[in-house]
This record gives structure tokens, C-alpha cells and sequence, in this order.
């Protein structure tokens, strides 16, 4: 970009990344109020900056810094390969500079490639069109929703159902939802490309979910006596830039393909809403695949606002 310079982040330059990082949350917060109130936005930085393939670029106009750009390599244990993440804090701007991010990216991702990461991910604010406007003329899409809304006492739905707390007992209930999760985005427009593990994989990967009520809280919906989906309350850890105090994560939600569109989901969702709203919760955040469109069209619906997307490129 004329008129810019590309250098390696240093550390005389994080006082300057900082502001653009706080402006850029401030926006950010101001569309959505249920983000977390941040005061150091250094540490924000740091974390970012703390891997051992983690690497930073500023663009100068001058001796000001317009941009900066941070991102790593890691390795991608689902895939078996190597990929390239600009974290929450990853990345901003000053006001009318967002073009320099397309130099910057630039900069990073010829050693990304040259360190084996040909997929490339990048998790920018969805308020924030400025600031996604140069990573899709990149050839970034949006793969992944992050989202989030407040918790209520919520009208109980009327599916004849009944959500009962999970139990061990409900092990082989729980495998057998997140394979249906996984055969799902398995397929159309999703092409996962994922192998499906086996049955005993998904109980291994199931098995400790009641070890720690203090993290998870467990829900199941059953008909007639039959179970037909559950819905998983997570305690996620706060300090970023999307996970607000007294918060709630919506972590894994599913119902049988037999029970769809029969208000199960519906049910489950407004349980746990209710619950968190009763326990001292004020928000209530989840996440979703954009090819996944039950789910791109189910949690808006219900209320559950975006905040940030993960934008997405693959090279060839």
C-alpha cells in the first residue's frame, strides 16, 4: 500500500497497538453490550503474542502505527495438519487505514506458508465491516459464528416434553447426538471433510462430562419416556476479548434427526435459558458453523446476536 511501511511488531510499538486495539473494542462494545469491559488491553496483546510460532507485523505511515496484524501457527489435531489463527486481539486499524491489513497479511502469510499452514483463519468483530472489508477481499469467507444474548425466565414451550438433569446413564444418548452433529456437517453445504469417529471414540470423548458439576450442567429432553436431545452448560473461562463476567456457555446442543422441528430444541433452550437467568447468569454465549443451516437459522432466531465471525481461507 503506498505510503505505509511493513515492519516486525516490537515491543516499541505495542503502546500504539494497544490504543488501536481499545478504540477497536470500544466500537465493538457500543453494538454490542454484552461484551466484557476490558482495561488491559496489553495483556490482550501478550496473549496473542505468547506461542512459540506467534509473530506480529505494523504497518507505519511515518512513525505512526495504522495497523498491526498478529497471528501463529499451530497444529491442527482433527486435520492431522498445520494452520494459521489471528486470535481475538489478532488485528486493527486506525479509522480509514484498513486497507494496510491486506499488506500485513501479506507479510505473515508467506511464512505461515512457508511453515506448512496453507489454512489460514482470522477472528474479526461482526459489527466491524471496516475491519472485515479487507480480509474478504482477501479471499477469507466466513466460516464460524460466535454469538451471544441475555439469559430470561423464559415461557415454557409447549412439546410435550420433559428436560430432566443428564446423568451417567446418559452416555450412550450423548455419543449418539454428536454423531448426528458430526454426519450432519458431514454433508451438504457443510462437506465437513471430517472423518466420524467411532462410537467408542465419541463415548471417550463424552465420558468425564459429569465429573465436575461446578463446570457443566447437563439437560435432557425425553417424550414419552424417550430421550431426544440435550443441551450442555459450560462455565467457560473469561479474560478475552468475547467472554463476559457472569456468563454461561451454550457449548452443545442437539436433538435426534427423528425429533426435529417437533420443538425439542426449542424446549431445551428455553430450560437452560431460565436456569442460567436463576442462577445469577446475565448472559449467555454459543457458537455455531455458518454452512451448518439448521443452526445459522435456529440461534438468531432465538435471539442470540453475533460477535465474532472466523473468517476463513484455504490455499490452493
Amino acid at each position: 500500500m503506498p505510503g505505509i511501511e511493513v515492519q516486525p511488531l516490537e515491543d516499541e510499538h505495542l503502546a500504539a497497538a494497544e490504543r488501536l486495539l481499545a478504540d477497536r473494542h470500544a466500537r465493538h462494545r457500543k453494538a454490542e453490550r454484552l461484551l466484557p469491559e476490558v482495561s488491559d488491553f496489553r495483556a490482550q496483546l501478550e496473549r496473542d503474542l505468547d506461542h512459540e510460532a506467534a509473530a506480529g507485523v505494523v504497518a507505519l505511515s511515518g512513525d505512526e502505527v495504522v495497523a498491526y496484524v498478529i497471528g501463529r501457527v499451530e497444529e491442527d489435531a482433527q486435520l492431522g495438519d498445520r494452520r494459521a489463527i489471528v486470535d481475538f486481539a489478532g488485528c486493527a486499524a486506525a479509522d480509514g487505514r484498513g486497507e494496510a491489513i491486506r499488506d500485513l497479511y501479506a507479510a505473515l502469510a508467506a511464512r505461515w506458508v512457508a511453515a506448512g499452514a496453507t489454512r489460514h483463519l482470522a477472528l474479526i468483530p461482526a459489527s466491524d465491516e471496516a475491519l472485515a472489508d479487507p480480509w474478504l477481499r482477501l479471499a477469507f469467507g466466513v466460516q464460524y459464528v460466535w454469538a451471544v444474548r441475555e439469559t430470561a425466565a423464559m415461557k415454557p414451550v409447549e412439546a410435550d416434553v420433559r428436560i430432566r438433569p443428564g446423568t451417567p446413564g446418559d452416555l450412550e444418548l450423548v455419543a449418539r447426538l454428536d454423531r448426528s452433529l458430526w454426519e450432519h456437517q458431514a454433508g451438504p453445504p457443510s462437506f465437513s471433510g471430517l472423518a466420524i469417529p467411532s462410537d467408542e471414540e465419541f463415548r471417550a470423548d463424552w465420558r468425564d462430562l459429569w465429573d465436575d458439576p461446578e463446570l457443566h450442567t447437563h439437560f435432557v429432553a425425553e417424550r414419552a419416556g424417550r430421550p431426544l436431545g440435550h443441551a450442555v452448560l459450560y462455565r467457560r473461562p473469561t479474560g478475552d476479548l468475547r467472554v463476559p463476567e457472569h456468563n454461561i456457555d451454550l457449548s452443545h446442543a442437539a436433538t435426534l434427526p427423528a425429533a426435529r422441528r417437533t420443538g425439542v430444541s426449542l424446549a431445551l433452550t428455553g430450560h437452560a435459558l431460565t436456569w442460567a437467568h436463576e442462577h445469577g447468569f446475565r448472559s449467555i454465549t454459543t457458537d455455531w458453523r455458518s454452512v451448518n443451516l439448521i443452526s445459522s437459522r435456529h440461534w438468531p432466531r432465538l435471539g442470540f446476536r453475533p460477535t465474532y465471525y472466523r473468517l476463513y481461507r484455504a490455499l490452493p
